[in-house]
């Protein structure tokens, strides 16, 4: 039985004939979990706006998204910034509607998809619903400098790090093939838990972030994870992290901290250590794959990719064994429209449309939907792997 929903590839699959399609103007929509955003791109990829409206003030007092609360605030905010972007660049132009269709909150993502579907529909304008890892995939290839986005060159190794996903894709040969996966928690995941626990408040990587400038990175070490299965050597596991850094906070005084933004030196070093150990793993499987399938280029996105450590890190990297790293601007790294609508732009030059009568929302990305022993996601293996 087929899986539901696209690929998260779908758009890098078979090109059309020559010559290559035109590229349409394109109005994203996104509305996947908390950030409600709406971009408008020229066919070139160029920017013309990006704007986003975050949630975080309504969901901090939770320490995280509540569904409900989400879903309404898109519904009240999609609306004013459609509205926006009309005055800022003008909608009359607009050739294609391009929408976030999965994975997400499925309360949210009927909002995204139902006001896309409709707007598409009122104008008689041709539809692209998009996997939200489409978008990430995409985003370091596109510039907030008025530039045109890049082509994604071939192969192209592309790290994809936030909240809900820590992997490695290949984009090669027309098509992003995952090379690994979390076991457990995603990277951003973990921040979030960490900084709930010490009562920083959330979003945590942020915060986390900012913290570990002023501590001492090799104070705390944490033993890393072990994976026995040799098909997922390279895979990534941050919940025993998690656990021991919330264990080594306690060992310093009660949590949460009685002055969260005026931490005492040893839980400034614990952050420290902490924001080090996660780039150290997430930075490990590199060579490996590096060697394995020479990309010309290493991109990372999604909300970790704005960590300063792992940023620096990974340009050193690139710099040392000459390859180029490319990394999205900080506004493109959490959930943005433009993304969303480079990669409905790829998958309609591909005649890969929707009809705004039938488009459908799914929750749970369909990569994940298999399952091995015990019921864990796997991902899709290489040819020959």
């Amino acid at each position: 039985m087929p899986l539901p929903g696209p690929p998260p590839a779908a758009f890098f699959g078979p090109r059309a004939p020559s010559p290559e399609p035109r590229l349409f103007r394109a109005l994203g929509i996104e509305s996947s979990c908390d950030e409600t955003a709406i971009a408008v791109l020229e066919g070139d990829g160029t920017v013309r706006c990006n704007l986003v409206s975050s949630q975080v003030a309504a969901h901090a007092p939770y320490l995280g998204v509540v569904p409900e609360l989400a879903a309404r605030h898109h519904l009240e905010t999609l609306p004013r910034l459609l509205a926006e972007a009309e005055r800022v660049v003008g909608l009359d132009g607009i050739e294609l509607v391009a929408v976030t269709r999965g994975p997400g909150l499925i309360g949210s993502l009927l909002v995204g998809t139902c006001f896309a579907a409709a707007y598409a529909w009122a104008r008689s304008l041709p539809l692209a619903g998009v996997d939200h890892l489409e978008g990430h995939l995409v985003s370091p290839f596109l510039s907030l400098d008025g530039a045109p986005a890049r082509d994604a060159p071939d192969p192209a190794l592309t790290l994809v790090i936030s909240g809900g996903h820590s992997s490695y894709f290949l984009l090669a040969g027309g098509e992003a093939r995952p090379l690994n996966r979390t076991r457990d928690d995603a990277a951003g995941e973990v921040f979030d838990k960490l900084a709930a626990a010490l009562g920083l408040g959330y979003p945590g990587g942020p915060i986390v972030d900012r913290l570990a400038e002023r501590g001492d990175p090799a104070a705390f070490r944490f033993s890393p994870p072990q994976i026995k299965d040799p098909a997922g050597a390279l895979d990534f596991s941050f919940s025993g992290l998690k656990s021991a850094a919330i264990r080594a906070a306690r060992a310093l005084g009660p949590l949460p901290l009685p002055d969260p933004m005026s931490p005492p030196q040893p839980v400034l070093d614990l952050v420290a250590s902490f924001r080090r150990t996660v780039a150290d793993w997430l930075l490990a499987p590199l060579d490996e794959l590096t060697a394995r399938h020479r990309p010309r280029v290493v991109a990372a996105s999604g909300g970790v990719a704005g960590n300063r450590e792992l940023r620096a890190r990974l340009v050193a990297w690139g710099e040392r064994r000459g390859i180029e790293v490319l990394l999205p601007p900080i506004a493109l790294t959490t959930d943005n429209a433009a993304m969303i609508a480079r990669a409905g732009q790829l998958r309609a030059a591909r005649g890969r449309l929707d009809d705004p009568r039938a488009l459908t929302a799914y929750p749970r990305a369909p990569w994940k939907a298999a399952s091995g022993p015990g019921g864990k996601p796997v991902f899709p293996r290489l040819p020959g792997a």
